[in-house]
Parts: structure tokens; C-alpha cells; sequence
């Protein structure tokens, strides 16, 4: 079963609302890029961070898409995509990244759900992707969001990360990621010998499997110093 979420142009499908009492302001969340009113921390890149309610709006064009409303103030505080860290919500850390590998037009930003735990020497993130397409015997826009996963490769640009699909992974798998890990010995012979919980094919169609995969390599990495 594909891990496919989609959303119809009232954003019903994936939309989280609540009312908080305090203000009556109504609180959505329709990705990681696009929502409103949630409590969460947002950090910031000179190392400042404020607690408060977040609104983001990244996947749009206004000029300073992140803002943030902290508690006693009545103007909220507004940010560029290049003042940002990343923010939590939920108990979950979402960081600003640059996506890299293939064809894009210019330089392409998304916030993504970290995976991994704080201070990993590799980390793999959970993008969701939104697809726009004509519905069906309608006139109107439907947009779906399709997960995807990346990974930040140890020793380059913090930034930066990488599809688990893409060619700095596959093909030849235990070639390429044996020497990412190179300065770990035995877990760059597990990784090349294709044990298993240590390798997956290029064409696999249980995206799961590779993140599982990743997931057991960094660990093993972080546990390499």
C-alpha cells in the first residue's frame, strides 16, 4: 500500500484542526510546509529560539513565511527561509533543507521530519512531497502528498540531503554507501558483503525496507567513533 496522502482543494483529507480557548484561533497542519497556529519552538540559525504559536508558509512566495506568536505579545515575529534552523512540534523536529539530486530549477527549500535522534553523524529525514493534479471529471486542482526520503551525508554540507533513490545511493548500493562509512571498518565490510539488514537493491518497492536499511546503518555508524 503506497504512503500516499491527498488532499482535495478544502484540504480535508490531511487537515488537523483544533480551537484554542485562549484566543479562538483555529489551529490546521496540512504538511510541514503549510500550516497554522500550532505551539512548537522555532530555531533559529544565530542560535536563538522562541516558543510560541508557529505559522508556516514556506511553499508559498510571500516574503517572510514564518511567523511566530509568542505568549504575551500581539504582533507575531516574522522570518525569511534563510533566518531558520528548523522548528518542533508534536515532540517532532522538522529542519530547513535543501534538496539535492536531479533536475530543479534553482535552489529548492522544505522543511522535513527528522528521523533521527539529535547529534547523529548521518541523518535521513521524511519529505512529503505535494503533487498537483487535475481531478477527474472536474474542473478543479486536487493535491496529493506523496513521502519521500532523504539523507544528509556525513562530512558535507549540513544543509544538503540527498533521495535514498537517487544516484548517490544506487545503483550499486554496497559500493557507494561502504565508502560514505569508510572510516568505520566493520561497517563498511557489512555494507559491501550485502548482509543483510545492511544493503537494498535499487528497485525495491517497499520504500519502508529502505528506510529500515538506513536507519540500522547510521545507528552502527554513530556507535563507530
Amino acid at each position: 500500500m503506497q504512503n500516499i496522502l491527498t488532499e482535495r482543494i478544502l484540504v480535508f483529507a490531511f487537515a488537523t484542526a483544533m480551537l484554542f480557548s485562549s484566543c479562538g484561533s483555529v489551529s490546521s497542519f496540512e504538511s510541514p510546509n503549510s500550516f497554522r497556529n500550532m505551539n512548537g519552538t522555532l530555531f533559529l540559525r544565530n542560535g536563538k529560539s522562541y516558543d510560541g504559536k508557529l505559522l508556516i508558509q514556506s511553499a508559498s512566495f510571500i516574503s517572510r513565511p514564518i511567523k511566530i506568536l509568542t505568549e504575551g505579545d500581539t504582533r507575531p515575529m516574522q522570518f525569511n527561509l534563510d533566518e531558520v534552523e528548523g522548528y518542533r512540534i508534536r515532540n517532532d523536529h522538522y529542519d530547513l533543507k535543501e534538496l539535492k539530486g536531479g533536475l530543479r530549477l534553482g535552489k529548492e527549500l522544505s522543511f522535513m521530519k527528522r528521523l533521527t535522534k539529535e547529534g547523529s553523524r548521518i541523518h535521513l529525514y521524511e519529505h512529503l512531497k505535494r503533487v498537483a493534479e487535475n481531478s477527474k471529471g472536474y474542473a478543479a486542482i486536487s493535491t496529493r502528498y506523496e513521502i519521500e526520503y532523504y539523507m544528509q551525508l556525513p562530512n558535507e554540507e549540513a544543509q544538503e540531503v540527498y533521495p535514498l533513490g537517487g544516484s548517490r545511493f544506487v545503483p550499486n548500493f554496497d559500493e557507494k554507501v561502504s565508502r560514505l562509512v569508510g572510516d568505520c571498518p566493520e561497517l563498511a565490510r557489512k555494507i559491501a558483503a550485502k548482509e543483510s539488514g545492511y544493503f537494498y537493491a535499487q528497485v525495491s518497492l517497499i520504500r519502508e525496507k529502505k528506510v529500515d536499511v538506513l536507519m540500522n546503518i547510521i545507528e552502527e555508524y554513530n556507535r563507530c567513533r
